[in-house]
């Protein structure tokens, strides 16, 4: 059966045409190192690819949103050893100023003293970070404490959700933790400098137990936070651990092996350059062989 000459350079055309079709492709591939740039590359692990696109960027949310939660309650940390330290100073030196054999004098220096650690918890518990305050419930806008320990915050507090439900506490409700002017470690400390600057021991007697009360408040929420502070640092691990991996199933299912394409390209180009020089040469032979 006799070809025409046509019918071979259809042919050839067409051979032509698929191997620059797959050069392209592989030129592509090699070129993003993904074997999956649009849909119609493998429309299947292109919606697979797209759910876990989505999916790593949530969770990169949430290591972002972790390590902002982790500066504030590192900081609320810091208040409160701040306040449980002027606390304990304060229980050393009303135990000072009950003694019998301290002067009125020397009660009202000691007093001084206490009113720098008055102060000392009061700067504590308006500890601001990232341009709020931690200890105004929810207006954290707001500084919680005067300087004579009376509270402007409220009895809220703030939150945080991750993409995975779980919710978080930031900021919080001060007077629980510190009280005020009339309660909790402030009012205690209130009380102790007054007693002290009036010579009153029986007073300075009475503030012991109310600090040791304030003092036990304070690590009583200073051990609450440790706990939600070791559970936001397990949830940055899993979760920087579920990222690996997305991006692992990520990379098995639209990378390209790049050593392959490489090689598939050298090849291609190879066929290319063979057919071409096939064609150059089947179009000096004269149409002599047309079907009808």
């Amino acid at each position: 059966m006799t070809i025409s000459d046509v019918t071979m350079f259809n042919s050839l055309a067409y051979s032509i045409s698929a191997v620059e079709e797959n050069l392209q492709q592989s030129q592509s591939e090699l070129a993003t190192g993904k074997q999956v740039n649009q849909p119609s590359d493998n429309p299947t692990a292109w919606e697979q690819n797209t759910v876990m696109i989505a999916s790593e960027s949530a969770m990169s949310n949430d290591v972002t949103l972790a390590g902002r939660v982790q500066t504030r309650l590192a900081g609320a940390d810091s208040a409160l050893s701040q306040a449980e330290n002027a606390l304990n100073a304060a229980i050393v030196t009303a135990t000072q100023g009950s003694d019998a054999t301290v002067s009125t004098s020397q009660m009202q220096s000691l007093a001084q003293s206490v009113q720098g650690m008055f102060s000392e918890v009061i700067d504590a518990a308006n500890t601001q970070q990232l341009g709020s305050y931690i200890f105004s419930g929810t207006q954290t806008l707001t500084q919680p404490y005067s300087a004579s320990g009376v509270y402007a915050g409220n009895a809220g507090s703030n939150s945080v959700t991750f993409s995975n439900g779980t919710s978080l506490q930031e900021s919080f409700n001060g007077q629980a933790i510190f009280g005020d002017n009339t309660s909790g470690a402030i009012g205690a400390l209130t009380s102790l400098v007054s007693a002290l600057s009036a010579g009153n021991k029986a007073g300075v007697a009475a503030a012991l137990p109310a600090l040791q009360s304030a003092l036990q408040q304070l690590a009583t929420a200073r051990t609450a936070l440790g706990a939600t502070m070791n559970g936001l640092q397990t949830l940055v691990t899993n979760t920087n651990g579920e990222i690996t991996s997305v991006q692992s199933a990520q990379s098995n299912l639209v990378d390209a092996n790049v050593a392959q394409l490489s090689a598939n390209v050298q090849e291609q180009l190879l066929q290319e350059g063979a057919l071409v020089s096939l064609a150059s040469e089947f179009s000096k032979i004269p149409l002599v062989n047309v079907l009808a």
